[in-house]
């Protein structure tokens, strides 16, 4: 499916279901429902989903803290990827924590994410640093990658 009709919205507790499946087929260590669920009662936290027909093909998550703004995760289902969702859903983070004051946003990516690393380089992210055995499950490094907002 190369161009879905989607809405892109916030997260609630009713997306969650959908969002652990996808959680679970997208990252070596997901994060618990229960985690999610705690996410959407941070007063810090964004969380959206792009819904299509009233199923979640992806979602995304970010902080902002003052002039910082930390992407936490970004999937999207196995169906939907390369569609241009992924991009949608950064490019709306993007505009949540300008709206916040976000001076710059930053991420964590494995190196052998290659699509993610394409994708957020086509986003205007550049590599900023490097955090040594970051995911416990391969200890594979993690690419710290940055956008300037201003």
């Amino acid at each position: 499916m190369l161009n879905p009709q989607y809405i892109i919205r916030k997260m609630t507790e009713r997306d969650l279901d959908q969002v652990m499946l996808i959680e679970k087929e997208s990252f070596a260590l997901p994060w618990s429902r229960d985690s999610y669920a705690n996410e959407l009662s941070n007063e810090y936290a964004t969380y959206l989903v792009c819904d299509i027909g009233g199923k979640t093909a992806g979602y995304a998550g970010i902080w902002a803290v003052y002039e910082e703004a930390h992407i936490t995760n970004v999937a999207v289902d196995k169906k939907f990827r390369l569609s241009g969702l992924g991009k949608n859903l950064m490019n709306q983070l993007e505009n949540t924590v300008r709206q916040k004051r976000a001076e710059r946003i930053l991420l964590e990516v494995r190196p052998s994410n290659v699509a993610a690393l394409a994708m957020y380089r086509n986003l205007g992210y550049v590599p900023s640093g490097l955090r040594i055995a970051y995911y416990s499950d391969n200890d594979e490094d993690a690419i710290i990658m940055t956008k300037q907002l201003i």
